[in-house]
């Protein structure tokens, strides 16, 4: 299934096992070294500290939300190593900047395609300062640090919806 990562973001978690809702999706964290889905943040209650779902513990993603199989795959950040990294480091891939290679920018992510086959980003949607949308490939990423890099910036579209125009 193609789905962004917007659409993602406070869509329920839910445990199989307790046969109900566990918390919310707060954050997707991904591995800036290849794009791959690491997990989740999730948000599961106001007073309590957001706990992490590894990707690898999603047995089904749906547009209405993430299922696990146990509530106990929700654990402190601290047990997903790669992840705490990720998280550490503050790396949100949502707004963060883009440019070329050779340093014109092309604006900020504002939504991410994800492949829940492969667990991994596809597709990085930007928009610059002027309103002006373009859709790159995750092949044309050169490096991902505080900002993402690509090769060049071709592939713009028109400014109407991803779901209309790429995911079709």
């Amino acid at each position: 299934m193609i789905i962004e990562a917007t659409k993602l973001i406070g869509l329920p978690v839910a445990a199989e096992d307790a046969l109900s809702r566990v918390g919310a999706v707060k954050q997707i964290v991904i591995d800036p070294e290849d794009g791959q889905i690491l997990g989740f943040l999730v948000a599961t209650g106001f007073f309590s500290p957001d706990q992490a779902l590894s990707a690898m513990d999603i047995k089904y993603w749906d547009k209405n939300g993430l299922v696990t199989g146990y509530e106990e795959n929700l654990v402190d950040v601290s047990e997903i190593v790669r992840m705490k990294a990720v998280v550490d480091k503050n790396i949100n891939f949502l707004e963060m900047s883009a440019e070329t290679a050779s340093g014109k920018s092309l604006g900020q992510v504002e939504d991410l395609v994800i492949d829940t086959d492969t667990s991994s980003v596809v597709k990085y949607c930007l928009r610059d300062m002027l309103g002006k949308s373009r859709v790159l490939t995750s092949d044309k990423v050169v490096k991902i640090d505080k900002k993402i890099i690509f090769m060049d910036d071709e592939g713009e579209i028109p400014s109407s919806s991803v779901t209309e125009t790429q995911m079709a």
